[in-house]
């Protein structure tokens, strides 16, 4: 085997690894993001979390060297990586109560969840936040959340005891929720109006005309393509070729300006599909991040607008990457293709 000149042959290698171990998280993903979502009180800040978690879980896999609960692995590093960052901006609240009773893990009624969230973010200290809801919303038991916090039995069960005894006592403040979500909204930009103009064309040299020639497409948790070369050449264009109807609309998700990419299908009229978001400095588009791969992301969105999800798996790709892939490969050509 020749010996690898670039980066190239091991992004390609660690790429079929890398769909591997996305078949195993898979089942545990909605859980882990409705987790994030909870430590977080955001759906931004959920979903950021998520994509942090599974890079990191991917990274240490080599460093492990023996059997795993794969669902503890990855709650574990969410909440250390949570803690961290509290800790980085140094805005660790003291010791709070619980002001509300956190939601079902199937709750359907998103404005009450989203107000339980935010209660809960607002009056409940990091480490309490993690304790409780490992043990109460998705039932770890007290020697398993012990292990993740690196603690003992008896602290994980001292801080349940004095957090369940907060709720009891605390009274219920209920605010206004911090950031609104709505679309069919005027954009603010002539840019953005060419930006959905060419989007709903479905005309491809029209949005690249708009952006930056070094512009960064991040395709969240999946893709990452640098310059309008590369989207000609690759993201583009399955976007063209899919003739499904479909379209933006320009809105807010929870609080930050968005466009809802839309599309009919054989069940629905009108179904979400995908959040757009746009990096513009002085009028021109420097980056943008498709969130076609966020599932949960998606789906909670879709609920907050009152519209049903259209939703892909975290790692719905074409066949033909795949043998792409193992032709690329020599040690991994020999095996069958999925």
């Amino acid at each position: 085997m020749d010996k690898p000149q670039n980066l190239e042959y091991l992004e390609i290698a660690i790429n079929e690894f890398r769909i591997k171990f996305g078949d195993l998280t898979e089942p545990h993903r909605p859980a882990l993001w409705r987790y994030c979502l909870r430590l977080t009180g955001s759906a931004w800040d959920a979903e950021d979390l998520v994509q942090e978690t599974m890079m990191k879980a991917f990274a240490r896999l080599a460093y492990l060297g023996q059997p795993i609960n794969i669902k503890a692995y990855l709650f574990r590093i969410a909440s250390n990586a949570w803690i961290d960052q509290i800790r980085k901006t140094k805005i660790v609240p003291e010791e709070l109560e619980i002001a509300a009773q956190i939601p079902d893990s199937n709750e359907t009624r998103p404005a009450e969840t989203r107000e339980a969230i935010e209660i809960l973010v607002k009056t409940l200290s990091p480490r309490q936040r993690v304790i409780v809801l490992l043990s109460d919303v998705f039932d770890f038991t007290s020697p398993e959340i012990a292990a993740m916090m690196e603690t003992t039995e008896g602290v994980i069960k001292s801080a349940l005891h004095r957090a369940r005894t907060s709720l009891r006592k605390a009274a219920l403040e209920r605010d206004e929720p911090s950031g609104k979500t709505q679309t069919g909204l005027n954009p603010p930009l002539p840019i953005i109006e060419r930006y959905m103009e060419a989007f709903n064309k479905r005309d491809p040299e029209a949005l690249l005309a708009l952006l930056e020639p070094d512009v960064v497409n991040d395709i969240v948790g999946d893709w990452e393509e640098h310059g309008r070369d590369q989207m000609r050449k690759f993201s583009l264009v399955k976007w063209v070729v899919d003739k499904e109807k479909k379209w933006v609309e320009y809105g807010i998700f929870e609080g930050r300006p968005v466009l809802f990419a839309f599309r009919t299908t054989d069940q629905y009229e009108r179904a979400l599909y995908e959040i757009i978001t746009l990096n513009i400095v002085d009028n021109h588009i420097v980056s943008q991040k498709w969130y076609f791969f966020s599932v949960e992301m998606i789906e909670y969105a879709a609920k907050l607008l009152g519209t049903p999800a259209v939703t892909h798996s975290y790692l719905d790709r074409e066949p033909v990457l795949r043998k792409t892939i193992k032709a690329s490969v020599p040690f991994l050509s020999s095996s069958p293709s999925p």
